[in-house]
Order: C-alpha cells, then sequence, then structure tokens
C-alpha cells in the first residue's frame, strides 16, 4: 500500500477551488487529509507498479496532478505524461525523485520526495525542481 499526502500547501490551494474534482480508479483512492492511497505490486525488477490512477484537478483543469500508471523505483515515482498525444505512445514523466529516510516499526518505509526537473510543467511552474513535496510511505505485504 502506497500513502501519499503529495504536497500539503498544492492540496490546500486546490481544494479551495469551487471546480476541485478527485477522479480515483481501480481501488486507488483519496482523501484531502490523507492524501492518495493505492495497493499494487512488485515485478521481477523490483519496480512498483501501482493499481488504478487518482488524478486531482481544479480551475477547470489548468491545474492537474496526475496518479496515472504510477511507478515506483528506489529513487523516483513516475506517471503517464499528460500532455501525451492520444495517438502517440504514451510517454512518461518522473514526478518526484525519493530518498528512503526511515522505515517505520511496522515495516513501512518512508521516503522524502523531491519534484523532478521534468514535473514542474505540471505545477504550472509554481515549484522549481528540487522542492520538497510530502514524504511517501509504502507498506509491502507480509510474504
Amino acid at each position: 500500500m502506497l500513502r501519499w499526502g503529495i504536497r500539503d500547501t498544492l492540496l490546500a490551494y486546490m481544494t479551495r477551488s469551487s471546480d476541485f474534482e478527485v477522479e480515483a480508479t481501480g481501488g486507488a483512492s483519496f482523501t484531502a487529509e490523507g492524501g492518495a492511497r493505492m495497493t499494487g505490486r512488485t515485478d521481477a525488477a523490483g519496480i512498483l507498479h501501482l493499481d488504478g490512477s487518482v488524478v486531482l484537478r481544479a480551475h477547470g483543469g489548468a491545474l492537474t496532478v496526475p496518479l496515472i500508471a504510477v511507478t515506483v523505483t528506489a529513487d523516483a515515482l513516475s506517471v503517464d505524461d499528460p500532455g501525451s498525444e492520444p495517438d502517440d505512445e504514451v510517454e512518461r514523466v518522473t514526478l518526484v525523485a525519493l530518498d528512503e529516510t526511515a522505515q517505520d516499526a511496522d515495516g513501512t518505509r518512508v521516503f522524502a520526495t523531491k519534484l523532478s526537473s521534468g514535473a514542474d510543467a505540471l505545477f504550472m511552474y509554481n515549484y522549481l525542481p528540487g522542492s520538497p513535496f510530502d514524504p511517501l510511505r509504502i507498506a509491502f505485504a507480509p510474504e
């Protein structure tokens, strides 16, 4: 289970918009207090592929946070690029860089997150590459 608050100031801004909307599919969920929650599976290469998607929109869709086809590696969280053309192969964008900072007593791994250099356009350049986002938590089911 992945839990990620994204960025508290961004969510506070988006949720104040009268047209704020959340689209969650495939078992993924989102609350303003708890952020995104998604389940997934790890492949043979160690990449975590998350189920479902969470898309947040505000200001008529001008501000969109697209957690679509999320993958997590040891050092990055990537999503489908919402700017990909419908008839072309979907491009990927690294949303945030990860740095594991702790492991909770229950085994949950905690990662610091920083906005990646190619993702600042998604946030209308309000956040510079390297800007800290909320910690990301991943709890793996016992084997």
